[in-house]
């Protein structure tokens, strides 16, 4: 039951000492710390916090001092109090909250760099591209690269929540098979302009999206990976970049 006490807010140490002392009755530090193969100055550690939880008690005979368990039913006590203590925290967050989100928010720019791995990092990276503000991104990407870790249903399930979104996007790919058709592109023609880059003129492995201020990078072969880059100077930058590429590009 070590497991199980330790959910109620026992330490394992307290746990020990605890059952300890339910199994013996009565008993000197020394035996309590024996049977639960505890030491013994740690054990006194153990009983001092247990008596002030009010699940050990303490009583003299003669010239020795003896420490007995009180009913496991004072754990539903502490259980309770650990609600009580939680639901006022979370008050006073509430209260706080709106003068912490200011100080953050007036704080000036804070260019970051956050770094995700394997699919489940991407997978969290394209949900947050699909809270752009700005509900517009540029892409620059290779479709067989994307395609050989995101199936073709993940992709359409993907492209409607954008659409769904109202995210309009510029996209420039590369594609072994060529440019795409218009069957290829039926679900996802809407808020979408493309164009198209012979893989031998822009060779990717990468994906790079420019949306809001971030700049986003994924590694799509061998070692999945992805990072979010937030400055407005490198987004700029990145953007200039795109536009001059996109101006080359083949409709």
């Amino acid at each position: 039951m070590l497991k199980e006490l330790q959910e109620f807010g026992l330490s394992e140490n307290e746990a020990r000492v605890y059952l300890a002392s339910l199994e013996i009755g009565k008993a000197t530090a020394e035996e309590i710390s024996k049977h639960a193969g505890v030491k013994r100055p740690t054990t006194y550690v153990q009983i001092e916090s247990l008596m002030q939880k009010g699940l050990l008690s303490s009583f003299d005979e003669g010239k020795k001092t003896y420490f007995a368990a009180e009913s496991p039913e004072h754990l539903e006590r502490i259980i309770i109090a650990k609600k009580t203590e939680t639901a006022r925290k979370e008050k006073e967050l509430e209260k706080l909250l709106p003068d912490l989100k200011k100080i953050f928010e007036h704080a000036g720019v804070r260019p970051r760099v956050r770094f995700f791995e394997g699919k489940e990092g991407l997978l969290t990276i394209r949900e947050e591209m699909l809270k752009a503000k700005n509900k517009e991104w540029f892409i620059i990407y290779s479709h067989d690269a994307l395609s050989a870790v995101f199936s073709d249903k993940e992709r359409d399930a993907y492209s409607k929540k954008r659409i769904a979104n109202n995210i309009h996007s510029k996209i420039i790919y590369t594609n072994k098979e060529g440019k795409f058709t218009n069957e290829d592109i039926k679900l996802t023609q809407k808020l979408t302009e493309r164009k198209y880059f012979p893989q031998e003129k822009l060779n990717l492995s990468s994906d790079m999206i420019i949306f809001d201020n971030k700049v986003v990078l994924m590694a799509l072969k061998e070692k999945l990976f992805g990072v979010i880059i937030e400055s407005d100077e490198i987004t700029k930058s990145m953007k200039s970049v795109f536009a001059v590429v996109w101006e080359v590009g083949e409709k």
